[in-house]
């Protein structure tokens, strides 16, 4: 594809991901409502102008924020799936899969939090377009497993509505949880507790050979 006339060719890609992650952090901490891009632009090193030869509206750069992070998503999904792993092992690398994206994406945690409280509707047409692929492949995946006998039957939908649920309000709590007991939830070794924890908790519910081992 052809650069436009006289716009910018030198590093364009490294221009564009930086509008990118300031974006991110922009629209983390002021919502959609309240982030300028010529704010945005100013933190990236740019001109305003420059900025709109990327990204000519602030929709279409949020929507490039919102798909960039679930695209992301979806790899660490794609990579927990396509893994040798079987039964509730490969459950096992799905929860570490979210954890790994959450620690990763600290920014569109807040984002999405932001998204749940305002309703602006924005967020959820992304998601849906990007990651509700991979969403069938898990599902698809827990029906294999369970229809095979590896794992105990469960609603896989449900199942995978609760373990985002929980991994993704660990992070978005976090401030609330350094309060509370002192401690960096975002620390190494706090993120591998609460990972293990919610393992821990899922293994009885699926594993069936969670029954037989201390016997």
């Amino acid at each position: 594809m052809s650069a436009k006339a006289g716009a910018p060719v030198i590093g364009e890609a490294s221009s564009r991901e930086r509008i990118l992650e300031v974006a991110r952090s922009e629209f983390a901490d002021r919502g959609f409502a309240g982030a300028r891009l010529q704010a945005i632009a100013g933190r990236a090193g740019l001109r305003h102008p420059t900025l709109l030869y990327y990204f000519s509206s602030k929709e279409g750069l949020y929507r490039a924020v919102i798909e960039q992070a679930v695209g992301d998503w979806a790899e660490e999904t794609r990579l927990a799936i396509e893994n040798p792993l079987r039964g509730f092992e490969q459950v096992a690398a799905l929860v570490e899969a979210g954890f790994r994206f959450f620690e990763d994406h600290q920014d569109f945690v807040r984002i999405v939090r932001r998204e749940a409280l305002e309703g602006g509707g924005r967020l959820e047409d992304a998601i849906a377009e990007f990651l509700l692929p991979f969403l069938e492949r898990s599902v698809a995946f827990l029906e294999r497993e369970t229809a095979a006998g590896r794992l105990r039957p469960h609603d896989p939908l449900e199942l995978m509505q609760v373990v985002y649920g929980s991994v993704l309000t660990y992070f978005s709590d976090a401030p609330f949880r350094l309060k509370l007991t002192g401690e960096d939830p975002l620390g190494e070794v706090a993120l591998r507790r609460q990972c293990d924890a919610l393992v821990a908790l899922l293994r009885p519910a699926l594993d069936p050979r969670a029954g037989t081992r201390e016997s």
